[in-house]
C-alpha cells in the first residue's frame, strides 16, 4: 500500500523533480516515489520543506517552466537522444487513452440546470443593483423595465429611465412599477388593465363604473404598497398622454382614489409636486387644471382621515367627476326633508351640525342622525365619526346591506329568524326582517327627554321635534297605547295643527281620509286586515267630539300637552333591541330590551307586557362586549349581574351613559327630572 506523504517522510525519500515550480519560485513539484502505475506528484516548499498535495494559494502553474540551465540540461539528458538521431524530429511518446469515469460524465439536463442557475445569479445581482434607482429625489425604487421579451427574459439591453417609466404607455405593463411591489405583479398588472379600460385605451365589455369600482376595491383590500402602485400608474398614464379625453379620464380616477384611500406619506410629496405641475401648466386642458387643483385639496384630507370603509357609490363617483358636492336628503318624522351638500370626507357629526343650524336648535345633544329602512321602526343611530357617504355606499351594495343596527324587534338579529328552530317567532316578522334594507337618513331624538327638563322648555324647536316623534311613535305603535287615550291624543294633535274646532267645517267625513295620521291603523281594520268603514266613522266621531271640547290652546301649548300626556306611559321614548337571555327561566328568549329616560326595561316580545323595570337609581354599573350587554342591578348589599346576548351593546351602553349624564347634570343644578 502506498504511503502518504508527510513532513517526516521527506528526508528519507529521494526526490525526483518534474522541473515545475510555482510562479513565485517558493514551491517545487516532485514525483511521489511510492506511486506505482500512475505517477503522483506533490509540492515541496524550498524554504520550509513543507509538503502539500496541491499547490497552496490561487497561483497558476505553468508546466515545463525551467528555472535554470542545469534543469534544461537535465531535461535534454533524460530524452536519451543518440548523436545519429540529432536533427531528426523527436517522436512524441504515445499517450494512453483517457478513461472517463461514469460519474464524471455531465448530462445535458445538468448542464441546463447550471446555465439556469448562472442566469438566476446574474439576475439577482442586477436586481440588487436596482437599489440605486430612485424616484427623482423621492424615497422610492423603480423595478427595471426593458423593451422586448428577450431583453426582459435575459435581462439584457438598456432599461427605461424615470422619464420614460413615468410616461404614458399604450400597451400593458408586464410587472409592477415599484420594486417593492414585485411580489404583487399580478395585482399591479390587473390594476393597470382597469385603468386602461376606464380611460378608453383598452377595449373592454365592462362599464366604466365596473372598472373603477374593481380598482378601488382591490386597493382597499390590498397592502399599502399596491395603493402607491396605483397612484404611480395613474401619474404615468396621465403624463405625456397624446389623447386629452383619455387624460381627463385618468384624472377622474385620481380623484376617485383620493376620495377612497390615501397614498403613503413618502409618496405624498411626489403627488403634491405632480399635481402642482399640472395645475400650473397653462398648456393643459381647463378640466385637467381644475382637477389637479381639486386633487391638492383632497390629498391633504385623505391623508389626514385615512381610508374609507366602503367603495364610493355610483352617485358619489358621478359627483367626483364633475367636481360637485354630493346632495343628501335627511327625512324628519313628519315626512318633510332637509337637503344638504356633503363630500367624501364629511362625518355624521358634520351633518348633524348642519341640521342644528337649519332647524335653529339650541338644545342639540339629545338629537342624532339615523339610517332607517323600508320596514317600520327599523333604524340605527349613526356614530359621530362615521363618514356619511360610507353609509350611503353600503345601501347600494346588497351584499353589505344586511340590517344589523338599532331598532325594534323586526330585524335585530336575523339569525333568530333563519335557524328555523324558534317557535315564538312570527313568520310574518321573519319575512319582514329579511327584506329590511337601509335606504334613508332620519333625524330625530336619541334622548327622549321629558318636558320637566328646563333645557327642553326653553327651545321651541326641540319641543316641536319631540312632539313630531311622539306622534309618530303613537301612530306606528312603537309602544302600547290604550284605546281610551287615542281620542285625547288625536284631539290634541288636531288642535296643534288646525287650531280651535270649527263646527262648520270640522264635520264627519272631513277627517276620515286622513285618520291613519292620528291613530294606529290596526284600530281601523277588521280581523282580516281590511279597512272597515264603520270603524273609521265611529273613531272619527269620537275624535271630533273630543276635539270640540278643546279650545284656547296655541299650537305650542297643544304640543306640550300632547308630550305631557304620552310621557306618563311606561314605555315613553323607549328604544328597543332584540336580545337573548338565559337567566330568567320564566321569561322568553329572545325578549325586548328597552332604554328610556328613567329605566332599563324588559318586555315580552309577543304580548307587549312589561317583565322587569330597573330604574337608573337601582343600576350599579353596566358595560358591553362585542356580543353582550351586561348590567349590574341592586344595591351595595345585594347585587345581580344580568347578561344579554346582542351585537348592539355599544349603542345601549352609550345611550344609558347619556341619560345618566343628563340626570346628574340636572341634579347638580337642583332640578328634579
Amino acid at each position: 500500500m502506498r504511503k502518504s506523504v508527510s513532513g517526516g517522510d521527506v528526508g528519507t525519500m529521494k526526490r525526483q523533480r518534474t522541473g515545475t515550480v510555482s510562479p513565485d519560485g517558493e514551491w517545487e513539484q516532485v514525483i511521489d516515489p511510492t506511486s506505482t502505475k500512475e505517477k503522483k506528484t506533490y509540492w515541496v516548499n524550498r524554504t520550509t520543506k513543507a509538503v502539500a498535495w496541491n499547490l497552496p494559494g490561487s497561483a497558476r502553474v505553468a508546466k515545463g517552466v525551467e528555472t535554470s540551465a542545469a534543469n534544461v540540461a537535465a531535461n535534454l539528458a533524460s530524452l536519451d537522444i543518440r548523436s545519429g538521431d540529432r536533427g531528426k524530429s523527436i517522436a512524441e511518446p504515445k499517450k494512453k487513452p483517457v478513461t472517463i469515469k461514469k460519474k464524471e460524465i455531465e448530462r445535458p439536463s445538468d448542464r441546463m440546470m447550471k446555465l439556469k442557475q448562472a442566469l438566476h445569479d446574474r439576475t439577482q445581482q442586477e436586481e440588487d443593483d436596482d437599489d440605486d434607482d430612485g424616484l427623482g429625489g423621492f424615497e422610492f425604487r423603480f423595478a427595471k423595465h426593458r423593451h422586448g421579451w428577450i431583453n426582459r427574459t435575459l435581462r439584457i439591453g438598456s432599461t427605461f429611465d424615470e422619464d420614460k417609466l413615468l410616461s404614458f404607455k399604450k400597451s400593458q405593463i408586464k410587472k409592477a412599477l415599484l420594486k417593492m411591489n414585485r411580489e404583487m405583479d399580478a395585482q399591479a398588472v390587473q390594476s393597470f388593465k382597469n385603468i386602461m379600460s376606464y380611460m378608453g385605451d383598452r377595449k373592454s365589455s365592462k362599464s366604466e363604473i365596473e372598472h373603477v369600482t374593481k380598482l378601488l376595491r382591490s386597493a382597499m383590500t390590498s397592502p399599502a404598497g399596491l395603493r402607491d402602485e396605483i397612484y404611480l400608474q395613474l401619474c404615468k398614464q396621465t403624463r405625456k398622454n397624446p389623447r386629452v379625453e383619455s387624460t381627463v379620464k385618468g384624472w377622474e380616477l385620481i380623484l376617485s382614489c383620493l376620495a377612497t384611500f390615501p397614498p403613503s406619506k413618502a409618496l405624498k410629496k411626489f403627488l403634491i409636486s405632480y399635481f402642482e405641475e399640472n395645475r400650473n401648466n397653462k398648456e393643459n386642458d381647463e378640466r385637467i387644471v381644475s382637477m389637479a387643483e381639486d386633487a391638492l385639496v383632497r390629498l391633504d384630507k385623505i391623508v389626514s382621515l385615512g381610508q374609507r370603509k366602503a367603495v364610493p357609490s355610483p352617485a358619489e363617483l358621478d359627483c367626483i367627476k364633475t367636481l360637485k358636492p354630493v346632495p343628501i336628503r335627511v327625512q324628519l318624522l313628519d315626512n318633510s326633508f332637509k337637503t344638504l351638500q356633503v363630500d367624501s370626507y364629511t362625518f355624521v357629526q358634520d351633518v348633524e351640525g348642519m341640521l342644528y343650524s337649519k332647524l335653529n336648535l339650541t338644545l342639540t345633544s339629545p338629537f342624532a342622525l339615523y339610517e332607517t329602512s323600508n320596514v317600520a321602526n327599523v333604524e340605527r343611530i349613526l356614530e359621530a365619526k362615521e363618514r356619511v357617504l360610507d353609509v350611503m355606499a353600503l345601501w347600494e351594495s346588497p351584499s353589505l346591506q344586511a340590517v344589523e343596527g338599532v331598532g325594534v324587534e323586526e330585524k335585530q338579529d336575523l339569525s333568530l329568524y333563519t335557524k328555523g328552530k324558534r317557535k315564538d317567532i312570527d313568520p310574518a316578522e321573519a319575512v319582514a326582517a329579511k327584506k329590511a334594507r337601509y335606504c334613508k337618513f332620519l333625524f330625530k331624538a336619541k334622548l327622549v327627554l321629558k318636558t320637566s327638563v328646563p333645557e327642553v322648555m326653553t327651545d321651541p324647536e326641540a319641543i316641536n321635534l319631540l312632539y313630531i316623534q311622539a306622534v309618530h311613535d303613537v301612530v306606528t305603535q312603537r309602544y302600547p297605547v290604550k284605546d281610551k287615550d287615542i281620542t285625547v291624543l288625536a284631539a290634541l294633535q288636531l288642535q296643534a295643527t288646525y287650531g280651535d274646532f270649527q263646527s262648520e267645517s270640522h264635520v264627519v267625513g272631513w277627517l276620515s281620509a286622513r285618520l291613519h295620521e292620528y291613530m294606529p291603523v290596526r284600530l281601523l281594520e277588521d280581523k282580516k286586515g281590511q279597512k272597515n268603514n264603520k270603524l273609521v266613522q265611529d273613531w272619527e266621531q269620537k275624535i271630533l267630539a273630543k276635539y270640540s271640547r278643546i279650545s284656547g290652546f296655541t299650537s305650542l301649548e297643544a304640543k306640550i300637552n300632547y308630550l305631557d300626556f304620552v310621557q306618563e306611559f311606561d314605555y315613553y321614548g323607549a328604544f328597543w333591541w332584540l336580545a337573548e337571555q338565559r337567566q330568567f327561566k320564566d321569561y322568553p328568549s329572545p325578549l325586548l330590551l328597552g332604554v328610556t329616560s328613567d329605566a332599563v326595561i324588559l318586555m315580552h316580545k309577543q304580548k307587549r307586557t312589561m317583565l322587569e323595570s330597573y330604574p337608573y337609581t337601582d343600576i350599579v354599573t353596566w358595560g358591553n362586549s362585542d356580543e353582550r350587554f351586561i348590567v349590574v342591578v341592586g344595591n351595595i348589599v345585594q347585587q345581580r349581574k344580568l347578561i344579554f346576548k346582542t351585537t348592539e351593546g355599544k349603542t345601549i351602553n352609550s345611550l344609558i351613559h347619556d341619560y345618566v349624564k343628563f340626570k346628574i347634570k340636572n341634579k347638580v343644578a337642583g332640578v328634579r327630572t
